[in-house]
């Protein structure tokens, strides 16, 4: 997924969990509203967390030991 996808879909997922905690304070009250903000929030730090867990396997997987190239350790090496 591409960067620019991801943040879009983080933007569209904050304007649903603010809509919904706007609907949890207008029926429910100021108390549950705080209570529901804290658990968006907690989740999305653990989504946070584990999209990053993800995605640095997957760049062990490929090979790559760094972000700094484009090279990875299975390259052939020339000898001069």
């Amino acid at each position: 997924m591409t960067r620019r996808l991801q943040v879009l879909f983080l933007l569209a997922l904050l304007g649903v969990l603010a809509c919904v905690g706007l609907v949890v304070h207008a029926l429910a009250g100021a108390v549950p509203a705080l209570v529901y903000a804290a658990l968006a929030v907690v989740l999305l730090l653990v989504g946070a967390a584990r999209a990053r867990a993800t995605a640095a396997a997957a760049r062990r997987a490929a090979g790559r030991t760094c972000t700094c190239c484009t090279a990875s350790q299975h390259d052939p090496v020339k000898v001069i």
